[in-house]
């Protein structure tokens, strides 16, 4: 049943966006942050739990506060596309593209003819259960859903100029820790070549007019440096890191104020 992508709504207005990192493999968690304001959750499924029976729960609890879920499958595959679009998700984020044919595959995963290949199914959470009304369907769910890229080897920064001529891809986010390493610095995302690297990328996906992110903001400062960046598509933070940072921190004062 195609309601209302919140998301695809603000970037259609040119505004930028914040959202989170969902790893904990909690619909639970996913709904305190959705609950919060922010604009999607990406739900990641590369390097959280892979959990695909629980979609629907995450799609369900995301729409109830107007957050977006987003679902990062973890490798370009069209069945798990399929699975994770079927249960309803508005966006669907594909990592380690290298170039235009895998950006490309996406596309036809992810939209219906004659945008893609997708198999069709209205009797699903997407698709309401039902047949009955769905003459407009796909075309509807085409315009619906969010496609966005990871961009994270040296391949893909040689490919983008290519890679950014397929209209259908809505987000090119840049995964600064594996960029880390494609550039010899791994694990140092602050370091000058990470950063001119992605101050390039990010320049040439919104001059072709599509949303740019990378990074994981970790602070007020660190967003606010992002959009000067020229970045508009913000992760602030993973739900992992939120939850352990305050306590931890409680914990080592308690440790000292109690010796």
């Amino acid at each position: 049943m195609i309601k209302n992508n919140y998301l695809k709504n603000k970037m259609s207005k040119g505004q930028p966006v914040l959202g989170m990192w969902n790893t904990l493999g909690s619909p639970m968690a996913a709904e305190v942050l959705a609950h919060t304001g922010l604009d999607f959750l990406i739900i990641d499924f590369e390097h959280g739990p892979f959990q695909l029976d629980l979609v629907q729960d995450y799609v369900s609890r995301c729409e109830l506060h107007n957050c977006t879920p987003i679902v990062r499958i973890p490798a370009n595959a069209d069945w798990m596309a399929l699975q994770a679009l079927d249960q309803g998700v508005h966006g669907i984020m594909i990592p380690h593209v290298d170039d235009y044919a895998s950006a490309k595959k996406i596309v036809n995963y992810v939209k219906y003819f004659p945008q893609g290949k997708r198999g069709y199914t209205p009797f699903s959470k997407a698709g309401g259960f039902t047949n009955l009304g769905k003459e407009n369907y796909a075309a509807q769910a085409n315009d619906f859903t969010i496609i966005s890229i990871i961009i994270e080897s040296q391949e893909g920064l040689n490919n983008l100029d290519e890679i950014l001529k397929i209209k259908e891809i809505d987000v090119v986010y840049f995964g600064a820790y594996d960029l880390s390493q494609a550039l010899g610095v791994p694990g140092n995302v602050k370091h000058a070549s990470v950063i001119k690297t992605m101050k390039e990328g990010v320049r040439k996906v919104v001059s072709a007019g599509k949303y740019a992110g990378g990074f994981v903001a970790q602070s007020e400062k660190d967003v606010k440096w992002l959009l000067d960046m020229g970045m508009n598509f913000i992760t602030y933070d993973v739900d992992s890191s939120v939850l352990f940072k305050p306590i931890n921190k409680l914990q080592q004062w308690f440790k000292e104020e109690t010796k």
